[in-house]
């Protein structure tokens, strides 16, 4: 990169930022085990309260258990919640095992995505990611095949739908919820990354085709390649606005794998998501310390240090995504470098109806276009309003 492109981009980001001691502490936790790097910021004055919360938040309380423990620092409110959080693991293993296996014997290809999978891969021990549910990617083919297994199981999926909204659903949706007993949301059934609206293609027989095998507990399943997976955790925490410390967390170790920068440049160019690839390793660059790909050194970096920048500067305030504002939208539309991307994703948006115009207004098939204009009019009426 050239000198001064490399002045400008460290100006605009920053590279001294502080944080309060709460968030200090668990950043470092994220970073390191070591006693000289902790007992600094063990004050007296920490609020422990605070920061049992935003380990919570960001969902990194195993990293924070993990680096306290490895100093005989745990208080006893943490140790309980490292506790709970260990034995949820246990129940989402015995839980993906089952599917697994039923999976298996109908013959149903899918795809271990996120939550154990992703623990495995990244920290080779599942409790040391923290997550709340299930995540399954298959064909969109074999979406109803995957429904009928999981019914069969014991689960309730969260939405039923008639036969023509459900067509359309699996094409301008992404995810099924099932729950279990009390459990609502404990698994997710994904066919696509983001939903249609968000304009990011990703192409799932791909994904499929360039699939690694890992094991958990003796259980073979297939997951995400390691440069696949490195774009699909920057969308998605694009999605969410990058607001947990935990995705980040992902993402810089990850991107301390042998990966192919190259490959996973020309992609994301490709699907018109380099922006968020260049937020998402910026703002792990200032926290983790995590150097930048050479491909990735370059004058356009600049654009997207700014909001690399807000990024970071907003991980502290515990700030949860608000998906149906207005500001969200247009947030979104900042993430992405393409006109025609922003275009499609506004007009696919204000036009494409979803469950809630479904549930509002009760049409009859052959009036089954005109759920457009119902759409339309509920988005001017929130945002006007």
């Amino acid at each position: 990169m050239a000198a001064a492109t490399q002045v400008q981009l460290q100006s605009t980001l920053g590279r001294a930022t502080r944080f309060g001691p709460e968030f200090e502490l668990l950043l470092t936790c994220c970073k390191s085990t070591s006693q000289s790097d902790l007992l600094p910021l063990l004050r007296p004055d920490l609020n422990w309260d605070c920061v049992l919360e935003s380990a919570q938040h960001h969902r990194v309380l195993p990293a924070l258990c993990a680096a306290l423990a490895s100093q005989n620092l745990l208080p006893s409110a943490i140790r309980i919640r490292a506790h709970k959080h260990a034995w949820r693991i246990l129940h989402f293993t015995v839980e993906l095992t089952r599917i697994a296996r039923c999976f298996e014997q109908r013959g149903i290809p899918f795809l271990a995505y996120k939550g154990l999978a992703l623990a495995r891969l990244l920290y080779r021990d599942p409790a040391m990611r923290q997550f709340g549910d299930i995540d399954l990617i298959v064909r969109p083919r074999d979406v109803p095949r995957a429904k009928e297994a999981l019914m069969e199981l014991g689960y309730e999926p969260g939405l039923r739908l008639p036969t023509r909204q459900e067509k359309l659903f699996l094409r301008s949706g992404y995810e099924y919820v099932f729950g279990l007993k009390a459990e609502r949301n404990l698994v997710e059934l994904q066919w696509q990354i983001v939903p249609r609206f968000c304009s990011i293609k990703l192409d799932i027989d791909g994904l499929f085709e360039r699939s690694i095998q890992i094991e958990l507990d003796g259980l073979p399943l297939r997951t995400l390649g390691h440069d696949d997976q490195m774009l699909v955790l920057c969308v998605h925490a694009a999605k969410h606005e990058w607001t947990q410390l935990g995705m980040l967390r992902d993402i810089a170790t990850l991107a301390q794998f042998d990966l192919d920068w190259n490959w996973i440049v020309t992609e994301a160019r490709r699907l018109g998501i380099l922006k968020i690839l260049q937020i998402s390793l910026l703002a792990v660059r200032e926290l983790f310390a995590v150097d930048l790909p050479a491909t990735l050194q370059s004058r356009s970096l600049v654009r997207a240090a700014a909001l690399a920048r807000t990024v970071v500067k907003n991980l502290p305030k515990n700030r949860e995504s608000d998906t149906e504002s207005l500001q969200y939208f247009r947030s979104q539309l900042q993430t992405r470098e393409r006109l025609r991307d922003r275009v499609q994703f506004v007009w696919r948006l204000a036009t494409t109806p979803g469950v809630e115009e479904w549930n509002t207004v009760r049409l009859p098939d052959r009036f089954f276009t005109l759920y457009r204009g119902v759409r339309i009019a509920r988005l001017m009426k929130r945002f006007l309003g």
